[in-house]
């Protein structure tokens, strides 16, 4: 419907479009990491633990999530992120720069991948530290997408005039784990979708606290906390994101 302004997209602007479609490929290369992941927990509970089993899935899950790409800047760790990655480890890297005070989750994702790999591996397996990997990875995919709803559901509203790229990216980019993150609780996830509808044409001045309030009550579900969520950096002094919970 993006790609040619109908359905949903009818009537959006090339900006708004480009935006869902470019941003939206996070969330779809996201999804296949999980894919892969999955794959590998299934392979591995089935004795299918030599290296073209389910540390290979694995493996794939690796580098669909970091991405095969060489970066222009820096060694791809440490410092700022590139900017030609294209993956959901330099979106993550990208939000860390956003919450300086949270988790570094694109550092963390690393040793919790590396960890997975070692206990998928022939007489080292072991079913218990496999699935820590897999969900410490769906809490790093769940600040991800949390510190990006908390950060652009502000930057759509703008001054109240709303800013369509920002929404863009703010529906996409919590896309990216919504899925995951309504096991815990699905309700409050499709309120916060409904305040992110695509039909807007202004953001209320209440939304962006009151979704950073909906994500905060999901929090010790999915076994994360404020302090490894963080503060927006650029969050205005004395309103409710400038504040870890």
């Amino acid at each position: 419907a993006c790609f040619g302004g109908s359905g949903t997209c009818s009537g959006k602007s090339d900006t708004f479009r480009k935006t869902i479609i470019n941003k939206g490929c996070i969330g779809i290369v996201t999804a296949y990491t999980t894919y892969e992941m999955g794959g590998a927990v299934w392979k591995g509970a089935d004795g299918q633990t030599s290296d073209v089993g389910a540390p290979y899935a694995w493996d794939e899950a690796a580098a669909f999530y970091i991405g095969n790409i060489q970066p222009v800047v820096g060694d791809g760790y440490t410092g700022s992120a590139p900017g030609n990655l294209y993956s959901p480890y330099e979106f993550n890297w990208k939000r860390d720069k956003d919450f300086l005070g949270g988790t570094a989750i694109h550092t963390a994702a690393i040793p919790i991948m590396n960890y997975g790999l070692i206990n998928l591996r022939g007489s080292a397996y072991n079913a218990a530290n496999v699935q820590s990997a897999q969900t410490a990875m769906y809490k790093i995919f769940s600040i991800a997408a949390i510190r990006s709803v908390i950060k652009y559901s502000w930057t759509a509203r703008g001054d109240g005039t709303l800013n369509e790229e920002f929404l863009a990216e703010c529906w996409a980019y919590w896309r990216s784990a919504s899925g995951y993150i309504s096991t815990v609780n699905k309700a409050t996830v499709q309120e916060i979708d409904a305040l992110l509808d695509w039909s807007l044409t202004s953001i209320p001045a209440t939304t962006p606290c009151e979704i950073k309030t909906k994500v905060e009550s999901m929090y010790k579900a999915l076994g994360i906390s404020c302090a490894m969520v963080g503060v927006w950096s650029d969050a205005p002094a004395g309103s409710c994101l400038a504040s870890p919970c």
